[in-house]
């Protein structure tokens, strides 16, 4: 994590990714909660954090986070 924010904080994106790769599924999803969270009211907050914290979401999260770590391992990279 720290190479990829040094990478990213000094403007090489493409080194910053090689670094960690589960931050380019964490990043839209991020930034989507971002503006769910700042921008939108109403029922439209309501139906985006429905979708962003529902229970699919975080059972897709807790796969896909321990799931990358497993084959990073595995494979070295």
């Amino acid at each position: 994590m720290q190479r990829f924010l040094h990478a990213f904080m000094h403007g090489r994106f493409l080194e910053a990714i090689q670094y960690n790769y589960m931050l380019v599924i964490l990043l839209p999803y991020l930034l989507l909660y971002g503006i769910e969270v700042l921008l939108l009211k109403g029922e439209t907050q309501k139906r985006w954090r429905h979708v962003l914290e529902g229970r699919t979401m975080i059972i897709v999260m807790c796969i896909i986070a321990p799931g990358w770590m497993i084959v990073r391992n595995i494979l070295h990279i």
